[in-house]
């Protein structure tokens, strides 16, 4: 017998000191802040069990957020694209205009959308019972958060936050703070007016959706439609920044990004993702500990009894067509969204579960954080998928900065961008 064939032999049979070789799943993700924030794919061990029990090595490998998308689209025009995605959704419509996803599989999905929390159903139904994977543990919401020692120097209460538009403006004025020369130091809210058009509109969405104003008449539609946000409440929402800025003149474009000012101590309140206060406080800014050093709550009312609105952010495992290990990748998937993983993982790394059952257990029944998210996270809308969603966004952030920069007014700025995004969502439609 052949040594070639002898060693044959002992592959087959798994004899000692002989090892088959394993299958390897690719998994892309964001590397930095952002997984760092959300569920610590860095972590080594992440897939431990389940690479044990199904005989397979799960490869995770970090790419550059600026650059994910490109060479996810790549990957897959050469054919050799990863396992599993962990994809930001706001890059969902151009991934099903390339009919890049698989869809997740209807009996799993409806499963799924029955156990989790309404937060997660509206993160995961794109429109009858449809899933193109599952999001992350932890609620990304958007929310206004405060420093409670300014609120006190402010005479202000510091358990409880504006609640309307006009007190979110008084507020602003009674906690700005200016040196000698009367230049300001610290502002009473900072506001994202630089950088990707993207991020400027997502900071600003709960005060356009609150005052009525919308980024497309339908969400869950794919193609074709028109945006909804040059009206009355879209230049509302517009010309409230405007007026903190020139008439309350309790705000300022010389500040950094709002998370970064707020940690630092130059802002008192601004509105972003609470889940990157929550990550960054305790090394940025240590003695501003959650709950006795800031708080968080929903971004304010347009007016005493309007509902609030608010952004709901997720990250999404999912699986593109093309993978080369398909079933696996979603047994992998399925494996780490499980309802008894969900509350492992989640507790482990102090995030917040998905799962109706899992937050009536402990630690997160009784986590005064997790719980305020919870009442929050119902107020959370996601962005929709229309296939011209990038057009819209680069439009409409465009033209928030073009306003607040004093190079358009509020109706000039919305009206062009109006033309923009309606054209960009009639070219995807194509």
């Amino acid at each position: 017998m052949g040594v070639l064939l002898v060693a044959a032999l002992f592959l087959a049979i798994g004899l000692p000191g002989v090892s088959a070789q394993v299958p390897t799943l690719t998994l892309w993700y964001p590397a930095g802040e952002i997984t760092q924030t959300t569920l610590p794919l860095r972590d080594p061990t992440l897939f431990a069990p389940f690479e044990a029990t199904a005989r397979v090595k799960v490869e995770m490998v970090a790419l550059d957020y600026d650059t994910m998308q490109q060479k996810i689209f790549a990957a897959a025009a050469a054919r050799n694209v990863p396992d599993i995605l962990f994809i930001d959704t706001s890059w969902m419509p151009g991934f099903l205009k390339e009919e890049l996803l698989e869809q997740v599989d209807p009996a799993k999905a409806k499963r799924w959308l029955a156990a989790v929390t309404p937060e997660i159903v509206e993160l995961s139904d794109y429109g009858k019972g449809t899933m193109w994977g599952y999001p992350q543990m932890g609620i990304d919401v958007y929310g206004l958060t405060w420093n409670k020692q300014h609120f006190r120097e402010a005479g202000l209460d510091p358990a409880r936050p504006p609640q309307t538009w006009d007190e979110l403006r008084d507020y602003c004025r009674k906690l700005v703070k200016r040196d000698a020369t009367g230049k300001i130091v610290r502002v009473g809210y900072a506001i994202r007016h630089v950088g990707h058009p993207h991020g400027v509109v997502h900071k600003h969405l709960w005060a356009i959706w609150g005052a009525g104003a919308d980024l497309i008449d339908n969400p869950n539609a794919l193609r074709g439609g028109r945006v909804k946000f040059n009206n009355e409440g879209g230049r509302a929402a517009l010309q409230l920044v405007l007026d903190m800025l020139n008439v309350d003149k309790c705000t300022s474009l010389d500040f950094p990004d709002p998370r970064a000012a707020f940690l630092r101590g130059i802002a008192s309140m601004q509105i972003s993702e609470t889940v990157s206060i929550r990550a960054r406080q305790p090394k940025e800014a240590p003695d501003m500990p959650w709950t006795t050093g800031w708080g968080m709550a929903l971004p304010p009312a347009r007016k005493a009894g309007d509902k609030p609105a608010t952004l709901l952010g997720a990250w999404l495992f999912a699986v593109p067509r093309g993978a080369k290990n398909r079933d696996l990748a979603w047994r992998a998937v399925e494996w780490v969204n499980s309802e008894i993983n969900d509350y492992t993982l989640a507790r482990k790394f102090g995030l917040t579960p998905r799962y109706k059952t899992n937050w009536q257990k402990e630690p997160f029944k009784s986590d005064a954080y997790a719980q305020a998210l919870l009442k929050m996270a119902p107020y959370g809308r996601r962005l929709p998928i229309n296939l011209g969603l990038n057009g819209i966004m680069d439009a409409l952030g465009g033209a928030i900065q073009k306003a607040w920069h004093g190079e358009a007014t509020v109706q000039q700025a919305l009206a062009e961008a109006e033309r923009l995004a309606n054209k960009a969502i009639a070219d995807a439609a194509k």
